[in-house]
């Protein structure tokens, strides 16, 4: 699990940093963009060696944790999906993972592990299109 917050359900703790600063002082606080709880990666060990990403962070309860502004809804089958309030991006590059792939299109993981284009901005309660 990923996120900004360094209580014990997170694994891998990310921060921002402030870009430009030059000097050694200590950094200045801003508003984060990463998610307290931003996503959970889900690796399978055997083959075919599937790799799944969820938006979204796990409590101590193993309940899903989602603030109170990240866009939430019911998708069709009556299950509850969303986005988290600043987003999990995701970028495949063209031509793979190589010294000649070029960057990709930007995609936005939803709870529920599904794809969509990026909201119209990150925090926006409209999501994007089903990819």
């Amino acid at each position: 699990q990923v996120g900004r917050s360094t209580e014990s359900p997170i694994d891998f703790v990310v921060t921002d940093t402030i870009s430009g600063t030059q000097n050694n002082d200590e950094t200045q606080i801003t508003q984060s963009t990463i998610s307290r709880f931003a996503c959970r990666i889900v690796c399978d060990r055997s083959p075919p060696y599937t790799a799944r990403i969820f938006a979204a962070g796990f409590d101590s309860s193993k309940n899903i944790f989602l603030g109170e502004k990240a866009a939430k809804w019911k998708n069709p089958d009556g299950h509850m999906d969303g986005l988290t309030t600043n987003g999990v991006l995701v970028m495949h590059p063209k031509g793979g993972f190589t010294e000649e792939s070029k960057p990709g299109v930007w995609r936005e993981i939803s709870v529920c592990g599904d794809v969509y284009t990026l909201r119209e901005t990150r925090s926006a309660q409209q999501r994007g299109k089903l990819v």
